[in-house]
């Protein structure tokens, strides 16, 4: 397991806004703040902060363009939840 990912579990609950939106990312690739906002239907008075903090976290990155892009990659997050939490009930 990257070391990344291993913080990044380590720090978000699936709960967490901030999970959530790492989890967008990994999955549909590079997003604005609004497309975040608009496809996960968390306000964007959340999404941006979640991102700041994603960002100095260094979980995600952004573009030029301010699109932001997750350091993770989806099959890993899903990976990690299916072997600690699916296969072990």
């Amino acid at each position: 397991m990257s070391k990344v990912l291993e913080r990044a579990l380590d720090e978000l609950s699936p709960g967490n806004s901030q999970f959530k939106v790492l989890v967008y990312l990994a999955f549909k690739g590079p997003a604005s703040p609004s497309q975040v906002s608009e496809e996960t239907g968390i306000s964007p008075g959340t999404v941006r902060p979640s991102l700041r903090a994603l960002l100095s976290k260094k979980f995600v990155t952004q573009g030029r363009d301010g699109s932001y892009h997750s350091k993770i990659a989806f099959t890993d997050i899903i990976s990690h939840i299916y072997e600690n939490y699916v296969r072990k009930q």
